[in-house]
């Protein structure tokens, strides 16, 4: 045999050695992907049992929970134990073949250490309900934890445009792991959805990083698809148990980290492609904050206006989690074509996709995007109002942030108060939850008090014992005149609580709920007690 012919055989042997390579560790991650499946499914219902006999269940409530009877809570100690379970079989499997493939590195272990935490911290919240900044802490702890195993965000290409984080990575990476973990816990709000959401997610990054030749994490990705495909089938409408905050932390927490370590390869497509698929839930979130923020809520508010919640207002449950669907497919198809073709711009693409048919067609977010223009052209505007017309320029405009009931009986009021006291600033933000209704306005002159000049009233608006939403107003000049035209606010308000106790009353028999006893003359009586003045 020749030496050309030799090359020619040993490239061709090359060749087929490495082909039956591949095949081997696709079938490894394929047991996985059946592997958790069965455990998924023999393991929820023992779990579902335990959770029951010890009371750990989730009991319905009116303001943000939409399920009608106790459901068992814990599946998500049955989502890590198949995914891990799955994992280790393929491992073991691997080495009794004589793969090398699987390398098993301490950032392995990190990871599987913070899953078991992130998992532990669920349960005790969902037993014992932790405060938001108990869970914030412990989340971090997580996330620096696995953080310090890997390598951090130093840097991202986005369509050509490089940007260096520099000293900022570190703080950028952890943060990227608290965003992916609450994304999904936010999105937990429905029979099915998170779970349905995990699959969909996990079986993107399952595609991205076997054609980039990741085998250990393909094998976790379509082991976790499968943990969650599994209990699924407990968890779709109407659902027997909820995999709680112990379940929807930890998808977060695995699939953003398996993202943090995909971006992190040298392509610029893999570094953009892994975070498009998060962009539902990532959406879902930024939204949340935003609307919070520009309407004055702590951001540990609860409310019914994250995605799933708006859609079921216009859908049924079962199209609801079709549509979700549908659209965290969009936007995880697209990442995974644009690795397979090495096309960055049609991840992108596809979370554009996705994300405007939420806005345009008024499902998700208009309200939000709305809103941040309107406070985003304020703010340029300020900066070409001649100076002599800021005292009498007044920006004034109300959103729909929820609903459909019209409250502008009760913001004209408030309108035309304001005008009458050369008021500086009102802010009346209604969040009604258990309606679904939502309803902000904003008064304000270009120009505000001095920070020593003002005096401010910060009030909660109730009706029926209830308290449906907040006041700001703040005003400026002679203290004595002032303090006289917040007391007059304050009569004011009271004299409009039964006009906002007819729209809730009406919004009750619209909602096929029973009407609230009228709130007493009493405790009306008190309501400026729970002012907070200052001047």
């Amino acid at each position: 045999m020749d030496f050309s012919s030799w090359s020619t055989w040993a490239a061709w042997s090359g060749t087929t050695s490495q082909s039956s390579l591949n095949t081997q560790l696709m079938q490894l991650a394929l047991v996985a992907f059946v592997a958790a499946i069965i455990v998924s499914l023999s393991t929820v219902p023992l779990v579902r049992h335990l959770a029951r006999r010890i009371g750990m269940v989730d009991a319905p409530d009116p303001t943000r929970k939409l399920h009608s009877g106790q459901i068992a809570l814990g599946g998500g100690v049955a989502i890590l134990f198949a995914t891990l379970t799955a994992l280790g079989l393929c491992v073991a499997l691997g080495r009794f073949w004589g793969l090398d493939q699987l390398p098993w590195g301490p950032h392995w272990t990190a990871l599987t250490v913070g899953c078991i935490a992130i998992v532990a911290l669920g349960i005790i919240d969902d037993r014992f309900v932790l405060r938001g900044r108990q869970k914030l802490l412990c989340q971090v702890a997580i996330a620096v934890g696995i953080v310090l195993t890997s390598d951090v965000f130093e840097s991202v290409d986005v369509l050509g445009i490089h940007v260096n984080f520099g000293i900022f990575g570190f703080l950028i990476t952890v943060a990227w792991l608290l965003g992916a973990i609450n994304a999904i816990n936010l999105l937990d709000g429905a029979d099915g959805m998170a779970s349905t959401i995990g699959a969909i997610l996990a079986a993107g990054f399952a595609a991205i990083t076997a054609l980039k030749g990741a085998s250990l994490e393909c094998a976790i990705s379509l082991a976790l698809a499968g943990a969650l495909i599994g209990f699924l089938v407990y968890n779709r409408p109407p659902a027997s148990i909820f995999m709680g905050d112990a379940g929807s932390m930890m998808i977060g927490l695995l699939l953003g980290t398996l993202a943090l370590w995909s971006s992190q390869k040298e392509t610029a497509i893999m570094a953009v492609a892994p975070l498009v698929v998060f962009a539902i839930p990532l959406f879902d979130s930024v939204v949340a904050i935003l609307r919070r923020v520009l309407t004055g809520r702590s951001l540990y508010d609860a409310d019914r206006a994250h995605m799933h919640h708006m859609l079921l207002q216009r859908f049924s449950h079962r199209r609801t989690l079709a549509i979700v669907a549908m659209l965290c497919t969009i936007s995880t198809t697209a990442a995974v074509m644009s690795v397979a073709f090495n096309r960055q711009w049609i991840a992108p693409l596809g979370a554009a996709i996705a994300l405007g048919w939420l806005i345009l067609s008024r499902s998700f977010g208009y309200a939000e995007v709305a809103l941040l223009c309107t406070r985003t052209w304020y703010f340029v505007e300020s900066f070409f109002t001649a100076s002599k017309k800021c005292d009498s320029h007044v920006r004034h405009r109300t959103w729909q942030m929820q609903g459909s009931r019209s409250w502008d009986s009760i913001w004209d009021s408030l309108v035309e108060f304001a005008d009458k006291h050369q008021l500086a600033k009102v802010k009346m933000d209604l969040n009604i939850a258990w309606m679904h209704e939502g309803y902000h306005g904003a008064y304000q002159r270009a120009r505000l008090p001095e920070k020593s000049q003002q005096v401010s009233l910060r009030t909660p608006i109730w009706a029926n014992d209830r308290i449906v939403g907040r006041l700001e107003v703040i005003g400026g000049g002679e203290a004595t005149s002032s303090h006289i035209v917040l007391e007059q606010l304050i009569q004011r308000l009271q004299d409009l609580q039964p006009e906002v106790e007819r729209l809730l009353a009406e919004m009750s028999a619209a909602h096929g709920l029973p009407t609230a006893a009228t709130t007493s003359s009493e405790q009306s009586q008190s309501t400026p007690a729970l002012v907070e003045a200052s001047g």
